[in-house]
């Protein structure tokens, strides 16, 4: 008898720990984001690159909201209609799996094209007046409606500016070689010179 009151009681404890752990758990601690390439490699004068965006962890065969913000969901004050740009944000089909790929998605490099004031730089950049420079920017990505903070998840990224188009062949050996024949040709017209006056 003792033994049975003792199951049942570990049987309510076991249930009631079983709902908790259903229940206390984020629907989106799975999901998972990455972007490629990241850091983003433009040129000098680009104000948009093209990105892979990868995602794990998301419902099956539900609408997926893709955004570019300021800030990190992991700040309390996050707001996805105040800290995301309005005409950045892309939306594509789930999958079965909740795992997919946005290929070539398009990162603005400058003033958010909302015209809002803020916008995500490069380190060397400068913004307009007014505007506040982010250097660190976010892609968020979430399903169902964009709204949906419980299965929303971020990387961060960054830009890094290239010198600009790289010359065939460096300056310090054109250089030299360019001289070089220079002076040849100087000696060969000088030869056929003194050759043409004997």
């Amino acid at each position: 008898m003792r033994s049975r009151h003792l199951l049942k009681y570990l049987a309510g404890i076991l249930l009631v720990l079983g709902i908790g752990a259903a229940t206390g758990a984020p629907a989106g601690a799975a999901s998972t984001v990455t972007i490629n390439p990241n850091p983003i490699t433009v040129a000098p004068d680009q104000t948009e690159a093209k990105v892979n965006v990868n995602w794990t962890g998301l419902k099956p065969m539900t609408l997926v909201f893709v955004d570019i913000c300021k800030k990190s969901i992991t700040d309390s004050t996050f707001n996805v209609a105040e800290d995301c740009g309005q005409y950045s944000q892309v939306l594509k089909n789930g999958s079965a799996t909740g795992t997919d790929t946005y290929v070539d998605m398009p990162i603005f490099r400058g003033q958010d094209p909302a015209g809002e004031a803020w916008g995500c730089y490069a380190e060397g950049d400068t913004a307009p007046v007014g505007v506040t420079k982010y250097t660190t920017c976010f892609v968020r990505v979430t399903d169902d409606v964009v709204s949906n903070n419980d299965s929303d998840s971020e990387t961060a990224f960054s830009f890094n500016v290239s010198e600009g188009d790289i010359p065939e062949a460096p300056l310090t050996i054109l250089l030299p070689v360019l001289g070089t024949l220079a002076a040849l040709g100087g000696f060969v017209l000088i030869r056929r010179r003194q050759a043409i006056g004997a």
